[in-house]
């Protein structure tokens, strides 16, 4: 398989590094390297709530796109289930590349053009961000 006709999975999402050895990699890592496929799920399944910009994403998605949200809810569910037994699915039920759609990028690209310009303009850091410290009593 050359370089230059590797499936193209989420062909509307746009990398800060998008040429040709960055799509190979991206491609090999996905589908050699990484065991979520066996479990149905896609690579943005894998983002848990504990990284703010995570938690902040996927409150926006179920905001804006709540179907999506409740197939990740699914995806997820199964897979623990799966997990939790010692199985996988059935190889003709995995993920294949051409279905991936990393569904939280423009999310993330969002909130980190918002944390950038808000440190820009006022030199705040958005309130997301902050970390409550045990004192505060909150």
């Amino acid at each position: 398989m050359s370089w230059s006709v590797l499936p193209a999975g989420a062909k509307n999402v746009k990398f800060a590094y998008n040429n040709s050895a960055f799509k190979y990699l991206r491609y090999v890592s996905w589908n050699y390297f990484w065991g979520g496929r066996e479990y149905g799920l896609l690579w943005h399944d894998q983002y848990f709530e504990p990284a703010p910009e995570v938690t902040e994403a996927l409150r926006r998605l179920n905001l804006k796109e709540p179907w999506l949200f409740d197939q990740r809810k699914i995806r997820l569910s199964r897979a623990h289930t799966l997990a939790m037994h010692n199985e996988t699915l059935p190889k003709q039920e995995w993920t294949k590349w051409e279905d991936e759609t990393f569904y939280l990028k423009p999310y993330l690209d969002e909130i980190e053009a918002e944390k950038t310009e808000r440190v820009k303009s006022s030199g705040l850091i958005p309130g997301f961000l902050l970390k409550k410290s045990a004192g505060d009593g909150h």
